[in-house]
């Protein structure tokens, strides 16, 4: 057992930590990363909730199962990442090892959003996908990990709706350089804490100013606000623009895609991986009941399981033609498509007609 200090009411208690930051106190909110000793066995990434837990059947949630490969391409930037963090307030870090590995809960958070980035991406992005979670602030990572959580965030999710999202923004938008630009530009959270003491651990740490300890609500404030910003969006140069992912989910379907050209008439690319209820309403239009019938002849839908899905990215010619093959019923693109903070395209200006 490690250990740290806190000062409480003017004395200073010495507390330990566990893995990564994980404070010993009576069941504490934490996460695992489960390493199993067998080279090719899958790491399994849980969330303990602790006292928090309203029952015993909720108090375990399993959040990824990783392939072995995948987990090796990350494991190192990650102990890295978190380390820093953990010397930056005067505790002690941590390396990864076979069996259980306890994990901070904010931390445990960030980490999911990367694991789930990457669980069924192509390996040769991976690197991509970790510089662009590396240039996150913690509190975006807190975010992305709320919102995909509330509706795809089991180990069973795969594939699913923000879980795709994820994949997209962090593997295949390489957007690095903007990312870092716009970190460098804000001060981090820790650079607004006082700066540990050269002898940290010989020295009380107030535990209202640790962005990892167990009392914080940062985190969970953040979750439950769903507009709070991820990133700065409020350059309006069409280059950025076309860079900013959409989610459409219609009962079983879940897709995300972007607006490709004018704002005032744009496409619309859906990309691999997303989903088409099977179902059709008798209100369709026929020339998008022959749409339907047309993308699945040439193979770019497939039928799996209750569900077709987009073997590649199609580029449909309104975001309303595609929304409604996706959905099977009469949809309005701009008012289903939404980005990650959850405004649709007609509140982002498109479809607005230019005046000339």
């Amino acid at each position: 057992m490690r250990s740290g200090n806190k000062a409480s009411a003017g004395v200073t208690v010495r507390i330990g930590t566990l893995g990564f930051g994980v404070p010993t106190t009576s069941d504490p909110h934490h996460f695992k990363v489960v390493i199993p000793k067998a080279n090719s066995g899958k790491v399994l990434i849980s969330e303990h909730l602790g006292l928090q837990a309203q029952s015993d059947e909720v108090a375990v949630i399993e959040r990824v199962l990783l392939e072995r490969s995948r987990w090796t391409a990350i494991r190192a930037e990650v102990q890295r990442a978190f380390n820093t963090r953990l010397k930056g307030n005067g505790l002690p870090s941590s390396t990864w090892k076979v069996g259980e590995n306890p994990v901070d809960r904010l931390l445990g958070k960030e980490l999911c959003v990367l694991a789930w980035a990457i669980e069924t991406m192509d390996v040769e992005n991976i690197p991509v996908a970790i510089r662009n979670w590396l240039a996150l602030r913690q509190e975006e990572r807190w975010w992305l990990f709320g919102m995909t959580a509330k509706t795809s965030g089991g180990a069973e999710d795969r594939d699913v709706g923000w879980r795709i999202a994820l994949r997209h923004a962090l593997g295949d938008i390489v957007q690095t350089d903007q990312l870092e630009s716009e970190s460098s530009k804000l001060p981090s959270e820790l650079e607004k804490l006082p700066k540990p003491h050269s002898n940290a651990e010989a020295q009380p740490v107030d535990e209202k100013q640790l962005p990892l300890s167990e009392t914080s609500d940062e985190d969970s404030q953040r979750e439950s606000h769903p507009d709070a910003p991820v990133l700065d969006e409020s350059n309006n140069d069409q280059s950025q623009t076309e860079e900013t992912l959409f989610l459409f989910e219609a009962k079983k379907a879940k897709a995300v895609g972007l607006p490709v050209g004018e704002m005032s008439n744009p496409e619309f690319l859906v990309k691999k991986g997303s989903t088409a209820n099977i179902a059709q309403a008798k209100s369709l239009r026929p020339a998008i009941r022959e749409l339907r019938q047309k993308l699945l002849e040439e193979g770019t839908l497939e039928k799996q399981g209750e569900v077709y899905s987009f073997i590649h990215e199609h580029l449909f010619k309104s975001p309303s033609a595609a929304a409604c093959v996706i959905a099977g019923n009469p949809r309005s693109g701009m008012d289903a498509w939404r980005d990650m903070q959850g405004r649709s395209l007609k509140e982002l200006g498109y479809g607005k007609k230019v005046n000339v």
